[in-house]
């Protein structure tokens, strides 16, 4: 993959991950609306799915960034090594891509989507999502700026690449 179609990616994806916290945001705040009519139930499985979808997201750019500049991790836990591996500079390849405070919140919901991919809905605890949903809307910033600065090291420090 280019340099620019690697840029490309992640601008792209940086849109369609703050998106996904938008919605998962506005659909957080109905949720007086939606317990007052007795939906509360029905809004924690829709935020699960926006908290699978936004990490889902996230880590297939992660994916790609370390097939691209490093090795991807295998094995058993490769998905906690990725994470883990983008919050460390490789020397000669590029800088840590998140802050440990953008760690602490995305390794929450590295942990939620593995629980979510292998438990039964009915047994997802609904507070715990309402908190992770509001987690993400307050971490989102940060965690934005830290993928932004990883653009701008892309470009300053590899130019504009070839086409």
């Amino acid at each position: 993959m280019s340099l620019r179609s690697l840029q490309a990616l992640i601008q792209g994806e940086i849109q369609a991950l703050e998106q996904t916290v938008a919605l998962c945001s506005s659909r957080l705040a109905r949720r007086q609306e939606l317990a007052a009519s007795g939906s509360e139930d029905i809004l924690a499985d829709s935020l699960a799915a926006c908290l699978h979808s936004f990490y889902s997201g996230l880590e297939g750019l992660l994916e790609t960034v370390a097939s691209e500049l490093d090795e991807l991790p295998r094995g058993a836990h490769w998905h906690r090594q990725l994470l883990v591996l983008m919050t460390v500079a490789v020397e000669g390849a590029r800088p840590a891509v998140f802050t440990q405070d953008s760690y602490a919140i995305l390794d929450e919901l590295r942990a939620f989507r593995h629980l979510f991919r292998n438990l039964y809905l009915h047994t997802l605890r609904p507070e715990r999502v309402f908190e992770l949903t509001a987690a993400l809307a307050f971490a989102w910033p940060g965690v934005r700026a830290d993928l932004e600065e990883f653009l701008r090291f892309l470009g300053t420090t590899h130019g504009p690449g070839p086409a």
